[in-house]
């Protein structure tokens, strides 16, 4: 009998280890696909697929009173795909005055004026350093459906980070779990 259960806890003890290592095959496999991105200038690090490119914005460059850093621009995966998704970060030295709820809330307001068709489907109020909202719109006269997630990260009482992801509708599904890992990457250093 206390062979059986020897043979047992052996077979447990090579199941457990066998899944183990292949759970941490399958994550460092992950990892090497992709790039770790650095900006000491505004203490911010991702981690973002190897394969996508970017560009850094070096001179002042601001959408929405919002200082672009970098944008992080996907391949194309034929030649028939017309949209590549991007996600780009973006920062704000808020004035001591507003306070992040406040900026968030002006934001949103900024965003349905100056945006064409612009459909508000989530707002979400994570924590007092954390927002996030999505959104969609349709550029005039093309048929297409843009998508937005935008996560809202408040630094220090005066520094405030967004991070934009843009994908088409038809493919927004298949890049929902690559922004949530890259997401779980971001870091304000």
């Amino acid at each position: 009998m206390n062979l059986i259960w020897l043979l047992v806890l052996l077979q447990s003890f090579l199941f457990l280890f066998f899944n183990f290592n292949q759970i941490f095959a399958e994550s460092s496999t992950f990892t090497n696909d992709f790039t770790l991105y650095e900006n000491k200038r505004y203490s911010v690090e991702l981690m973002y697929p190897s394969n996508w490119t970017y560009v850094e914005f070096r001179d002042q460059f601001s959408d929405n009173d919002l200082s672009i850093i970098i944008s992080f621009i996907s391949p194309l995966e034929s030649s028939l795909d017309t949209f590549q998704e991007y996600f780009t970060i973006k920062s704000k030295i808020l004035n001591p005055e507003i306070t992040f709820s406040k900026h968030f809330n002006s934001y949103s307001e900024i965003l349905k004026k100056t945006i064409t068709n612009v459909n508000i489907t989530n707002v979400e109020d994570k924590s007092k350093i954390n927002k996030y909202i999505q959104y969609t719109f349709s550029p005039p006269q093309s048929g297409l459906v843009i998508n937005k997630d935008e996560y809202i990260f408040l630094k220090n009482p005066n520094n405030v980070f967004h991070i934009e992801f843009t994908s088409n509708s038809d493919d927004y599904k298949k890049f929902k779990p690559l922004i949530n890992k890259i997401i779980s990457y971001f870091r304000i250093t």
